[in-house]
């Protein structure tokens, strides 16, 4: 890659971080606050700022105290007005009331006078022959939906489903209370009901939230395809270099299977998979038909509520650097916002990644990595996300010739376009361009700086 190209990329990147940063302070609440004071008291502010100029008067106006800031809006509550004492007339007495009635009584013709007045004491509460006041029963649905929702509580997800699905007899337009119900069919595994209650939920509303078709899409979609293409700045200069390389551009396809019935279950997840990969030949960016290694395995993810991911594969030498072996892989991820959103135009994310593999069980060569990524997502249409990002990653392997560890980290933009969604289900596919400038931090590994740039196709 020619001086000019790598200036350019640096340039390109190190713009891309100091407005990533900008951005970043202007989303924090105190940005917020301090925009929205100063448009509000600007004069004020600055006054009570450079108090100390000659010209300004010795005593200055107090500033008006910052207020409670909802975002964009600055609320100002007036002092409120001092009460006016109204004086209310006493009531009268017992005695005075009954000559009141009285007075009344007398003064009423002759034919009203027949009727007997009532009687005071007649129309206490206390009074023993008043019949108890009738209470409605509580209807059959809402003892049903209150079962239901206690046995979900303690964990009695079928007790749970047979109360839930007795309320809705009565009331099967109710959004909450269908919700519900697919979600304990769900955590059971039975996901065809599961999904066909998501459904109606997003039935009974048009405009139903972005999870709602994202669970349906994880229940129905047992077939992905992935790709990838990753380059890095190879100059050969580095490869002249005897050494360990962990620098190399590479590419891979992925194709998985989730079977039906055991493929996920409350969360947990069963796939079968197949992927081959290859490494670039230096400087031409095309594959290197020495490197093409084969596999196939298993993969399952135990727990509902952490991804966690063991696999077992079977390494398929097809180039004359492969290898046929046994490779064994635990994965644990976590991460937050990194999905669409379309409840928002901007939404801070980030994700953490750690693998670790083992070849040859018996004589083990070990492979480790570990990856932080956090990004200010942006949309700029439908569909379409730009991310200004941070990325440090650590690479550490260690085989029978010789052991290799590389740390950097660097910034980068990222570009994802989401499509191929439905009515019911959310976007299935995406791709991924993602631009960064990485700079060595730490290791024996060749290569040193440089761009670095992938493309990752997801159906």
């Amino acid at each position: 890659m020619s001086p000019r190209l790598k200036f350019f990329i640096l340039f390109v990147m190190s713009f891309s971080g100091f407005s990533a940063a900008i951005l970043f302070f202007m989303a924090t609440d105190y940005a917020k606050q301090e925009k929205a004071y100063f448009k509000q008291y600007p004069y004020m502010e600055m006054a009570a700022r450079h108090n100390k100029d000659s010209l300004a008067p010795k005593t200055i106006p107090e500033t008006p105290p910052r207020t409670e800031i909802i975002p964009q809006v600055i609320q100002i509550f007036p002092a409120p007005p001092r009460p006016i004492p109204v004086s209310t007339p006493e009531e009268p007495k017992p005695a005075e009331t009954f000559k009141q009635i009285k007075i009344i009584s007398n003064s009423l013709p002759a034919e009203f006078k027949k009727e007997k007045m009532p009687i005071v004491a007649d129309v206490s509460p206390a009074r023993k022959n008043i019949p108890p006041r009738e209470t409605k029963e509580t209807p059959p649905w809402r003892q049903a939906a209150a079962q239901g929702y206690e046995a979900y509580g303690r964990g009695d997800h079928s007790t749970a489903i047979m109360h839930f699905e007795q309320a809705l007899k009565f009331i099967p337009e109710d959004k909450p209370l269908r919700l519900q119900l697919a979600y304990a069919y769900k955590i059971l595994g039975q996901n065809d009901k599961a999904a066909e209650n998501f459904k109606k939920v997003i039935d009974l509303d048009d405009d139903s939230s972005f999870p709602i078709k994202r669970e349906i899409e994880q229940l129905e979609n047992r077939f992905s395809i992935s790709s990838y293409a990753i380059y890095r700045d190879e100059s050969s200069n580095h490869r002249q270099l005897s050494g360990p390389d962990l620098t190399q551009s590479q590419a891979g396809l992925e194709v998985s299977y989730q079977p039906e019935k055991i493929g996920f279950k409350g969360g947990r997840k069963f796939q079968i998979y197949g992927r081959l990969m290859s490494g670039m030949t230096p400087e031409k960016f095309e594959p290197d038909p020495d490197s093409f290694q084969a596999g196939i395995g298993l993969r399952l993810k135990p727990l509902p509520d952490h991804n966690l991911v063991f696999s077992a594969e079977r390494l398929i030498k097809i180039g004359d650097f492969a290898r046929n072996d046994w490779m064994l892989r635990a994965g644990y991820s976590r991460d937050h916002g990194t999905d669409y959103r379309e409840d928002k135009n901007n939404w801070w994310s980030y994700s953490l990644y750690l693998d670790a593999a083992i070849l040859t069980p018996a004589n083990p060569d070990i492979y480790l990595t570990a990856q932080a990524i956090s990004g200010y997502n942006i949309a700029l249409s439908p569909g379409l996300v730009l991310q200004p990002r941070m990325t440090g990653l650590l690479t550490w392997q260690k085989d029978s010739f010789q052991q290799a560890s590389l740390i950097e980290a660097g910034p980068g933009i990222n570009m994802r376009y989401y499509f191929n969604d439905s009515k019911y289900e959310a976007y299935r596919s995406h791709i991924d361009l993602t631009i960064e400038y990485r700079l060595k931090i730490s290791g024996n590994s060749i290569g040193g700086s440089g761009p670095v740039v992938s493309l990752v196709v997801y159906f």
